[in-house]
C-alpha cells in the first residue's frame, strides 16, 4: 500500500516474510525527476516486489535516485546492492554502512556465534542460517557515500537534517526537517513496540545508555509528525518517548531482580530465559534461533548498565558467566 503522509512524502508498506515485525515501512520522497528513499526492506522476492512496484507506481527514476538507510539490520538495508546496481546512489553512517558489509562476510557470523557461546548457549553450526540478517542481507558489496550528525539532505522543499541516535544499532541515523517539523525516526522510536537493544560489543560500551541518551537528546524537538519503519505514525513523540524510558527502567529492574534472587554464578542465558518476552512461544527452549539473539544481546546490553551504573555493586560479568563477588 502507498500512502502520501505529507506533500509529495510517500510511505510504501514493504512485507517483511516470516518475521514478526510483518511490514517495513519505506519513505519515497520526490520533486521533479530526483528521489531520496527512506530505507528498503529485505533481500527477499516478495519485499523486492513490493518495493520496485512502488517505485514504478510513483515514476521514480532511480538514476537520479538517492537511498538512505538509517541502519545495518536487513529490514532496512537488504535491497542496497539492488539499488545500486540500478544507479542510486546509497547513503549510510559509516559505522552502519561498514557493518552492513561485514554482516556479508562469514568471519563477522563465526565472530557473533563466539559470542552467542559466551551467553552460556549451545551454538550449533546452523545457529544463524536462518537468522534474518544473514538470510535477507543485500546481494552484494556496494560503495556508500558517508553522512553523519550535521549534515543537510535537501529534496523538494525539505532540508532534512541527519541526527545521529546510536542505541538500536551503534550508529543508526535519523532525518528532521525542522521547518515541517517531520521527523523520520526508523527504528529510534516506534508506536507500539519497544527498539531491542542488544548488545554490540566491548567496542561500543554502554549501548543502552547510549538509546536513552539519543531518546533524551531528540525530546525537545518540535515535531508535528514522527514517521517510524514500522507500524503506525507517532503523533506525540514526547509521550512515546516517556514510555521507552519506563520501559527500559522496568526492564532493568526485572534483570536486577533476577541476578539477586539467583546463584552465585549466572549466564547471561539464565537471565534472558527468566525475564518476560511478548513471543508466542511457551517457553525460552522453543524460541528460535534468531529470537534468543536478540533476548540475549537485550539482556546483556542491561546487564552491562546496571554494573556500570553500580546498580549491582558486586557483581561482574568475568569469564561469560556473572559471578558475585565478595562484599566490601
Amino acid at each position: 500500500m502507498i500512502k502520501e503522509v505529507s506533500n509529495n512524502i510517500y510511505q510504501c508498506e514493504i512485507p517483511l516474510p516470516e518475521n514478526p515485525l510483518k511490514i517495513l515501512n519505506s519513505y519515497m520522497i520526490i520533486d521533479k525527476n530526483e528521489a531520496l528513499i527512506i530505507d528498503t526492506g529485505f533481500n527477499h522476492p516478495a519485499s523486492k516486489e513490493v518495493f520496485f512496484r512502488c517505485v514504478e507506481t510513483l515514476g521514480i527514476n532511480l538514476r537520479k535516485t538517492r537511498v538512505l538507510i538509517t541502519h545495518l539490520h536487513a529490514d532496512h538495508s537488504g535491497l542496497t546492492y539492488d539499488l545500486y546496481q540500478r544507479g542510486c546512489e546509497i547513503l549510510m553512517s559509516e559505522g552502519d554502512g561498514n557493518a552492513t558489509l561485514n554482516l556479508l562476510k562469514e568471519s563477522t557470523w563465526r565472530k557473533l556465534k563466539e559470542q552467542m557461546k559466551s551467553y552460556g548457549i549451545d551454538v550449533e553450526n546452523d545457529f544463524f542460517d536462518e537468522h534474518p540478517g544473514k538470510k535477507y542481507a543485500p546481494a552484494g558489496d556496494f560503495p556508500f557515500t558517508k553522512v553523519k550528525e550535521g549534515g543537510i539532505l535537501e529534496i523538494g522543499p525539505y532540508r532534512l537534517k541527519v541526527i545521529s541516535v546510536p542505541g538500536h544499532t551503534p550508529d543508526m541515523i535519523n532525518l528532521y526537517d525542522e521547518k515541517y517539523q517531520i521527523y523520520f525516526s526508523a527504528d529510534h522510536v516506534l508506536a507500539s513496540i519497544t527498539p531491542n537493544i542488544g548488545y554490540w560489543g566491548p567496542e561500543h560500551p554502554g549501548i543502552l545508555k547510549q538509546y536513552i541518551d539519543s531518546l533524551n537528546k531528540i525530546l525537545p524537538l518540535r515535531v508535528n509528525e514522527m514517521y517510524p519503519s514500522h507500524r503506525v505514525i507517532i503523533k506525540d513523540h514526547k509521550k512515546r518517548i516517556h514510555e521507552l524510558k519506563k520501559h527500559h527502567r522496568r526492564r532493568l529492574n526485572e534483570v536486577k531482580s533476577i541476578i539477586l534472587q539467583g546463584t552465585v554464578e549466572m549466564t547471561i542465558e539464565e537471565i534472558a530465559a527468566g525475564m518476560s518476552w511478548k513471543i508466542p512461544f511457551d517457553s525460552w527452549k522453543d524460541f528460535p534461533p534468531a529470537q534468543k539473539a536478540f533476548a540475549l544481546g537485550e539482556a546483556m546490553s542491561h546487564v552491562e548498565y546496571l554494573i556500570e551504573n553500580k546498580e549491582i555493586r558486586h557483581w561482574s560479568h568475568i569469564d561469560d558467566v556473572l559471578v558475585k563477588q565478595e562484599s566490601e
